[in-house]
């Protein structure tokens, strides 16, 4: 694999060259500081774009034209990162080495088209297909009280990061929905170009470098942010530890419980958290797993996860609500039990084979690889070997230690009252 960084007056060009896949993706970033205002012209535009474009005027031509282009497909979302929000266009189709030279230009006229030429007329988006989106919009938002999982997940997320670009999800409400119509869409759409957005292209797969003209004719005219931003949150953490309970009819109760972390430096956030993890929470035989779940039989699933760039542990557990006292007494012991020498050194080499096979599927994922060059753009990120080399180098007293960084912060708990 070789990477090459091209800087552009109005956006940046990651080459990433590898012969290990037979397709090529072309992924566009417009990326900006975190605005909560954003959040439902992004959830809006994000699917109005790839539902029908000028030329490609209803969702059956642009599937067609894909098709015609050896299965290409043209993907968008709105995506919510640490302190950042980015709408995001990906590109995915066949290397023309297996095809025919044309389907290059074509399938990046086909992108082109979806970005910059939407189905609009008289300085609004299409009203029956913004109509259909937007009723769409209106089933995803009241879908939320029947998935106890992301219903849970948006509650916790609330309390944990409150005022913080993390306490909000990606989903809008229906009130902020029902004050935006097609023309205000449109207008919001616009800024996309207006020097709003810093604008990052990755090309990932077997090209040349003539790829990059191709590239920069497509931005011609597009203005770009050049100001330097950060994905990092920071969050002053109150030393109170939060509690709160909802109750819904489901039959399983959600629960979710959040610690801070407290100044770690690069190495614990990015090493040794990685493998304190790994024991606590992730690997098959973790000691949340292995305590709460199989010894007691206090929860149908059991895990946890960190969140880097709004420093955080977060545990999480499906319980019957019978369980709740009793499963927070054997978290917090599990937490405990990470200070405990002759414990982590039972599941060290364990986490750390687990981590390198994780580690291993890296040159098989183009999104991670993509991801990584992206990323560099906002924060330091190692390359997977000098990664894998740190976490290798992390010891168990190092474990140990960081427990000491680690304050509980808030108990959430969705209670399923059916059962």
């Amino acid at each position: 694999m070789e990477y090459k960084k091209i800087n552009k007056d109005n956006l940046t060009i990651h080459l990433i060259n590898t012969d290990r896949f037979k397709t090529i993706n072309v992924v566009v970033f417009f990326t900006k500081e975190f605005d909560k205002n954003d959040i439902v012209y992004g959830n809006l535009l994000a699917y109005n774009l790839v539902y029908s474009s000028k030329k490609y005027n209803t969702k059956n031509k642009i599937a067609i034209n894909g098709e015609e282009l050896y299965g290409a497909k043209v993907s968008s979302s709105f995506i919510l990162s640490g302190a950042l929000e980015s709408f995001v266009f990906s590109l995915d189709f066949v290397n023309p080495k297996y095809t025919e030279s044309k389907y290059l230009d074509e399938s990046l006229d086909y992108l082109k088209e979806i970005i910059f030429n939407p189905n609009v007329n008289n300085e609004e988006f299409n009203m029956e297909y913004y109509n259909i989106i937007k009723t769409d919009a209106i089933s995803r938002i009241n879908s939320i009280k029947i998935n106890p999982n992301l219903y849970a997940g948006i509650e916790y997320a609330k309390i944990m990061y409150d005022k913080t670009p993390s306490s909000y999800s990606s989903i809008p409400s229906l009130e902020e929905l029902e004050n935006i119509d097609n023309k205000k869409l449109y207008k919001f759409y616009k800024t996309l170009f207006d020097g709003s957005y810093k604008i990052d292209v990755c090309v990932h797969g077997e090209v040349s470098e003539s790829i990059v003209d191709k590239i920069e004719n497509m931005f011609r005219g597009v203005k770009s942010n050049s100001k330097k931003m950060s994905l990092m949150i920071n969050h002053k953490y109150s030393d109170k530890v939060f509690n709160k309970e909802d109750s819904l009819p489901f039959n399983q109760s959600k629960l979710y419980i959040g610690y801070r972390l407290i100044d770690m430096n690069y190495h614990e956030l990015n090493h040794v958290l990685r493998v304190y993890n790994t024991i606590l929470g992730t690997m098959n035989d973790s000691i949340l797993f292995n305590i709460v779940r199989e010894e007691n039989s206090l929860c149908y699933t059991i895990g946890s996860y960190v969140s880097k760039y709004n420093p955080s542990l977060t545990i999480y557990a499906g319980i019957n609500k019978d369980n709740y006292d009793k499963t927070i007494e054997l978290v917090k012991k599990c937490v405990s039990d990470m200070s405990n020498k002759k414990q982590v050194s039972r599941l060290f080499d364990s986490a750390k084979k687990t981590i390198n096979t994780y580690l291993n599927n890296y040159y098989d994922d183009a999104v991670s690889q993509i991801n990584t060059y992206y990323n560099r753009e906002f924060e330091m990120v190692e390359d997977i070997e000098t990664l894998r080399d740190n976490i290798n180098k992390v010891t168990i007293d190092e474990v140990i230690k960081l427990n000491e960084k680690i304050k509980l912060s808030t108990i959430y708990l969705l209670k399923g009252d059916n059962n």
